[in-house]
This record gives C-alpha cells, structure tokens and sequence, in this order.
C-alpha cells in the first residue's frame, strides 16, 4: 500500500457514497484494502482484515445482484473508511520511522 493507491481508494468510497452499488463494488474495495472472505463465519459473506486484526469483519451481502440499501451501504462505507485510517496511521509511522533512521 502506499499514498497513491490510498488516494485512490478513497476517492472510490465518495463515489460509491453518491451512488448506488452492487456488491461486487464493495468486494473489490474490501480486497484492495487487504481484506479477505473468511469462510468459517456467518451466513453472509465476511471479510476480515488480516494486516489489522482488530479491525471488525464487515459482512458484504450478495444477493443476486440486487443495489445495496443505502444504510447497509452507508455502514459498510464507514468500516471501510476504518481500513484507510488504519493504513494511512501505518504509512505515517512508516514514514517517521524512516526519518528518524536518516538522522
């Protein structure tokens, strides 16, 4: 991961804020951000991020194709949102620790 991708991944969930979306939308997103289906929980779908364990799984419902609801969208949109704060802490501390290692 780095600045750029990240950028880019949140100028996607503004778009999808605005937008409706299938869930296919949101699985690429939930992949791109490190998440993975986790296949021992649940009855939908479950992604849990494994570069952040303490982050909570987001469950991504699949229903043949169907739009998301706006709130279920709204919330998945908000754990994503989660995962670019986690990482940009990371790349942030990445980059201090480089820092410092120059001085």
């Amino acid at each position: 991961m780095n600045r750029n991708k990240l950028a880019k991944l949140r100028r996607r969930i503004a778009e999808l804020r605005h937008a409706s979306a299938k869930a296919i939308a949101f699985q690429r997103l939930a992949k791109q951000l490190g998440r993975e289906k986790d296949k021992n929980r649940g009855k939908e779908p479950t992604w849990v991020n494994r570069d952040f364990p303490a982050l909570r799984p987001l469950s991504i419902p699949d229903h043949g194709g169907r739009d998301i609801p706006y709130g279920t969208k709204q919330s998945m949109l908000n754990q994503l949102e989660e995962d670019v704060y986690s990482w940009d802490e990371l790349l942030l501390q990445q980059e201090s620790e480089k820092i410092k290692g120059v001085k």
